[in-house]
């Protein structure tokens, strides 16, 4: 049975019809989620579509979850797990969101998108919507990694490279959109992208790590960590769990909205710094204060890091675990590292890190 449902707005609670092109509230500006009128039943997580059964899915979710006792007892914390997004089918965490949003989409009559992401995103959303027959037209940076950029053109979207810093990809495909009347699905943005990520927890809960008490995560626009804490709301509301994991937030020290926003600090972005972790080097996230409150209602916290950490991280990573992730997926480990130094996160933690791309998509930096 499909569920009921509607968008409602983060800042200031009114609701409207659930549209796939809109990614705004009618009311005030601010971004929106969705709301059910039915409650989950505890063992799959609700999802904005009138099909269920018939979505776009290349076998999204489910990924493997491997525990790291070396690496725990090294860092002197209880019990440590990664669950390997890396595994998912482009590579990346996004395909869980690319399958809810591109299914709506396709429920909708889209034939064709525009799209802004810096590499991972930008693949995920080109090959479900190959999957599904539509056509993406997708903005990247155009210093994006170039195997990134291939995997987004294999699939068939139509290629956008845009000189400047992160945000001036997402400048570019609204412009595009306002010039083309074409739909802007914006995985930043869109309250459908956000509900394919609830599936993370609802995995975690029903493993090995079922008890663990911390979740690092490496943010850039957020989805995974909203994601997160909205699929543990669920697991709450219908009482399969207690207490919700703190997430802790990760980001790298020259682009740190969320770190500084958490920590009651002034930062302003300088375009000039650079990072190695291309994923999370995003200026202006749109659901920054989402990002804050979910962080805070899961008395957790943020940290910024090097991209020296970050780098050792991917390759003691790979030489003692045999995980090759993406730099930014190693920033997790460094913050974990330094939440761990600083106490917030204690010695009889048990932390899950989602490893959240393959580093076989970039070029191996060297710090």
């Amino acid at each position: 049975m499909a569920m009921s449902f509607e968008f409602r707005c983060v800042s200031c609670g009114a609701t409207q019809p659930a549209r796939i092109s809109d990614l705004a509230c009618d009311s005030c500006g601010s971004v929106l989620d969705v709301a059910y009128d039915e409650p989950s039943d505890g063992y799959s997580p609700r999802l904005p579509l009138s099909r269920v059964s018939e979505r776009i899915s290349l076998g999204e979710g489910a990924t493997p979850l491997v525990a790291l006792p070396g690496i725990a007892a090294a860092l002197g914390i209880r019990r440590l797990w990664a669950k390997l997004e890396m595994m998912a089918p482009t590579g990346s965490f996004k395909d869980r969101g690319s399958a809810v949003l591109v299914s709506a989409a396709l429920e909708a009559g889209v034939s064709e998108f525009v799209e802004d992401s810096s590499g991972n995103a930008g693949a995920s959303l080109s090959a479900y919507a190959a999957a599904a027959g539509i056509t993406a037209h997708v903005f990247f940076p155009d210093s994006a990694a170039q195997g990134k950029v291939d995997q987004i053109g294999i699939f068939g979207a139509a290629l956008h490279p845009t000189p400047g810093p992160r945000q001036a990809a997402t400048d570019a495909a609204v412009a595009y959109v306002a010039e083309h009347s074409l739909p802007y699905l914006s995985h930043n943005l869109s309250p459908y992208f956000l509900e394919g990520m609830k599936s993370f927890s609802y995995e975690v809960v029903g493993s090995d790590a079922a008890v663990v008490t911390d979740i690092v995560v490496p943010v850039g626009n957020g989805s995974l960590l909203i994601g997160l804490f909205k699929g543990f709301e669920e697991l709450q509301a219908s009482e399969r769990i207690g207490a919700t994991p703190r997430l802790r937030a990760v980001q790298a020290e020259p682009v740190q909205p969320l770190v500084a926003a958490l920590n009651d600090e002034e930062w302003t972005f300088n375009p000039d710094l650079k990072t190695v972790a291309s994923g999370i080097s995003v200026s202006h996230p749109p659901r920054l204060e989402q990002c804050v409150s979910v962080v805070k209602l899961s008395d957790g916290s943020g940290i910024a890091v090097d991209d020296g950490a970050m780098l050792r991280w991917q390759c003691r990573l790979s030489y003692e675990a045999g995980i090759f992730c993406e730099a930014t997926s190693a920033a997790a480990f460094a913050g974990l590292e330094a939440m761990i130094a600083r106490g917030d996160i204690s010695r009889d933690a048990q932390v899950l890190m989602p490893i959240t791309g393959s580093g076989l998509k970039e070029p191996l930096a060297r710090g």
